[in-house]
């Protein structure tokens, strides 16, 4: 309970108080008064600012959580005006809490602690690790075992990747004794919330209040930029939160008295941009400078001189003080970037999670298809969404020439920014690198056209508003289109994990043999390597080597010494894994994994793997099992594995499956189901209880029955070729009709409902363990045609 509230409230309450205190406090050491709507963004910054010299010298969260809290308090305690005048964000705040429940709503409508984004580009993993690591060791690789988490963690601290949201979030996990995983999302969505406060305020003298909390609610809504929000994108997220600010706070600066107070305020800005996303966020603050002084020329009409070059000097040498963490290691990320991001060279094609380059269109903040990476839309959305990209497209123009007239630069510096970028950058970075451009300059974008549609006063102003409410169902449609997509953590297996990490807490090497992306975080309390990623101790070395990279194996496709060579193997819970060789032992177990110790006897000599798709066994021939035979030493005996009996059919060649449940290329006999429908099938059992599994992965639910009764379902994201158990039954022996359907319409309001998914085979397998039998050399010939999991050559 305590960590479903932290992930919703308390999330949000720390980054709103901690924040707030630290504008208030700077306010206060500069003698300015800003609005109260841009305290929250200028203490973010702030916030971000204080914390990376400590960490960069490699302190832990120790100090960054007393910075912090000092410097909070003193700002709250000492406000200027008083504490209750500043407390209330007016409008802008609206804005920010709006945003906040949008990116919010997978985790709201899970009803536990989550993130979203789950298996799909699984960045989070590194994510959380960096800001686990961050806590305790700053951002120095710590001296922690060879581990997958160390491998990840040295091959990124070795990039000069950034690390600025994720120092911060470590520290509100620090500051509030919660997993960095519990408050992700939610650290995520506060980010998003400070963005359309920052753009509220940049509007407001331009729009008023109310109009100003519109347009920016519907920017940060922008449907791409949401989209990279559920997947995790904690950068792109801070980066876009960071610049909002700087911008917000260069607009301030514009009529501020203190003209070197005003050069602090931009100098705190940019420098958080900078520790968010290093080199990335150079083009963008060098734009904002740029647009910043063509305001001040020949918008407000201040002369260029001593009083206006002097501040500027001084704000660019206070950022580049400010920013010294971040530019010890400009050079070696902007050349990593360059080599893996580049137009031209390795990275010219390169496109990560994208299934093709994104249009610039997408830009826009409408995209009516669900995913975003989709290149077609169906009719009618595909119509609307080309209406809507013109509009927003044909209404920038205006948008501009109205605050030229109006004498108000405000949303321009943003827009100028983002468009200089695209200009100058884009066409000059691959088209991975192009998505996250189009995603940090989608908010920027739609409000320069809500501008002109906002602006307007008069007869015609209904008539504006109303589009205003279209252009805004719009983008929301988008979001809700793509909330429907959105795969969320699982979090009761995320928790077994982690229960696994602490039962072997300290030990190792431990196989976990699965491909978990999130296991290296979640079970890193024990010394585990995950064989199926590219960056671990170890990667798995099979029986008949192919690539492995995001795919499953089974023990027994993995080569005798590679499995021995771990003292403690980790297991999915699943009626067709088999069991790792005799000298191992069942040591722990719980809803979703087994643990096994590895035991000096006996000494596996020889190992014969019978393993199938959806079952451990196969049945021995004799020839194989003769060779292994003739070879034994003196005084050696064969172990024979019996696992329970297990029944299975495969949905694709099922006697009544629906039409609407087409072939999975990925895996031989799964269907992948497009629609409401079912597959089944009869399955003999000699009598017992007996487990009901389905194997596949599930974001909408799947309903088993058993002679046409309901006996359980199953759900949720799962990792490849792993099974899910649906319930236990009691079964007599003889046939039974087992069937698995989904449902048509609605299962439940929260995310993934869209989802297709996949369905591999479903089984009943006898609740019973599997058996070890020892026999002598001499009666080999006994186990022909046995169907077994395996047999080895032991020594005792």
């Amino acid at each position: 309970m305590r960590d479903d509230l932290m992930a919703v409230i308390g999330v949000l309450a720390v980054t709103w108080v901690s924040s707030l205190g630290c504008g208030l406090a700077l306010e206060r050491v500069l003698r300015v008064r800003i609005a109260n709507g841009l305290l929250l963004p200028l203490g973010l910054c702030l916030s971000i600012v204080l914390i990376m010299p400590g960490y960069t010298a490699g302190a832990g969260a120790g100090l960054a959580v007393a910075l912090l809290v000092l410097v909070a308090v003193a700002g709250l305690v000492f406000a200027r005006d008083g504490l209750l005048a500043r407390l209330n964000p007016g409008w802008p705040g609206l804005a920010g809490i709006g945003v906040y429940v949008i990116y919010m709503l997978p985790v709201i409508a899970h009803g536990h602690w989550t993130w979203s984004g789950y298996d799909f580009v699984n960045d989070s993993g590194f994510e959380m690790l960096l800001a686990e690591h961050i806590k305790g060791f700053g951002t120095t690789l710590g001296n922690i075992p060879e581990t997958s988490e160390r491998e990840f963690l040295a091959s990124y601290l070795s990039s000069g990747y950034p690390l600025g949201t994720q120092a911060l979030l470590g520290t509100f996990s620090g500051l509030t004794d919660t997993s960095v995983a519990v408050l992700y999302q939610g650290f995520i969505s506060a980010l998003a919330a400070v963005a359309a406060i920052s753009l509220a305020s940049l509007s407001s003298r331009l729009l008023g209040g109310p109009r100003a909390a519109l347009a920016a609610f519907i920017a940060v809504a922008a449907n791409l930029t949401f989209q990279y929000a559920l997947q995790g994108g904690i950068k792109e997220i801070g980066l876009l939160a960071t610049l909002c600010a700087t911008a917000a706070l260069a607009h301030e600066a514009m009529s501020l008295k203190r003209p070197y107070g005003a050069a602090v305020l931009v100098a705190v800005g940019a420098a958080a941009a900078l520790a968010t996303y290093n080199a990335v966020a150079v083009p963008y603050l060098a734009a904002i400078a740029l647009f910043l002084a063509l305001g001040l020329a020949f918008v407000k009409r201040v002369p260029i001189g001593r009083a206006w070059l002097g501040p500027a000097a001084f704000g660019l040498a206070l950022t580049a003080a400010l920013a010294v963490p971040t530019l010890t290691t400009l050079r070696t990320f902007f050349n990593v970037a360059q080599a893996g991001q580049g137009a031209t060279g390795v990275g010219a094609t390169q496109l990560g999670q994208l299934l093709r380059p994104l249009p610039l269109s997408q830009i826009s903040g409408v995209w009516l298809a669900g995913e975003y990476r989709f290149p077609v839309i169906p009719e009618p959305a595909a119509t609307l969404t080309v209406i809507a990209t013109i509009a927003i497209f044909a209404l920038i123009l205006p948008g501009v020439l109205w605050s030229l007239r109006r004498r108000d630069s405000g949303p321009l510096l943003l827009l100028g920014a983002v468009a200089l970028v695209l200009v100058v950058v884009y066409p000059r970075v691959s088209p991975y690198a192009q998505g996250k451009l189009l995603a940090i300059g989608g908010p920027a974008v739609l409000l320069g056209a809500l501008v002109a549609l906002l602006a307007v006063r008069g007869r015609i102003a209904p008539v504006a508003l109303l589009l205003t409410a279209a252009l805004g169902v719009a983008v929301l449609a988008s979001d809700v289109l793509a909330y429907s997509w959105d795969r969320v953590a699982p979090t009761r297996r995320i928790e077994a994990i982690a229960q696994t990490g602490k039962q072997f807490k300290g030990e190792g090497p431990v196989l976990w043999n699965e491909f978990e992306e999130y296991a290296k975080f979640f079970a890193r309390e024990a010394k585990i390597s995950v064989p199926f990623e590219a960056l671990t101790p170890q990667q798995v070395q099979l029986r008949n080597p192919t690539y492995f990279y995001g795919h499953y194996f089974d023990l027994d496709e993995e080569t005798l010494p590679f499995v021995e060579g771990y003292p403690i193997i980790v297991t999915r819970r699943s009626p067709a894994a088999s069991r790792p060789p005799a000298n191992y032992s069942l040591v722990y177990q719980n809803q979703f994994y087994l643990g096994w110790r590895r035991h000096a006897r006996p000494q596996v000599l020889a190992h014969l793997p019978l393993q199938e798709l959806y079952a451990p066994t196969q049945p021995v021939k004799c020839r194989t099992l003769s060779a292994i035979v003739a070879s034994a030493p003196k005084g050696a005996e064969l172990v024979a594995a019996e696992p329970p009996e297990l029944a299975f059919f495969e949905p694709l060649y099922s006697r009544d499956r629906s039409y609407g449940w087409g072939i999975d290329p990925a895996e031989h006999g799964a269907v992948l189901p497009n629609l409401p429908g079912h597959a089944g099938g009869l399955l003999a059992v000699r009598g017992g209880r007996y487990g009901v599994w389905v194997q596949g992965d599930f974001p909408r639910r799947v309903y088993v029955a058993v002679d046409g009764r309901l006996v359980g379902s199953v759900s949720g994201a799962n990792t490849p070729g792993q099974w899910l158990k649906a319930a236990t039954v009691a079964l007599g022996p003889g046939k039974h009709d087992v069937e698995v359907f989904r449902k048509a319409g609605r299962n439940h309001l929260g995310p993934g409902e869209w989802g297709i998914g996949t369905i591999g085979a479903t089984a009943l397998q006898r609740e019973a363990p599997e058996r070890l039998h020892t026999l002598a050399l001499s009666r080999w010939r006994t186990l022909c045609g046995e169907r077994l999991d395996w047999v080895e050559l032991v020594r005792p």
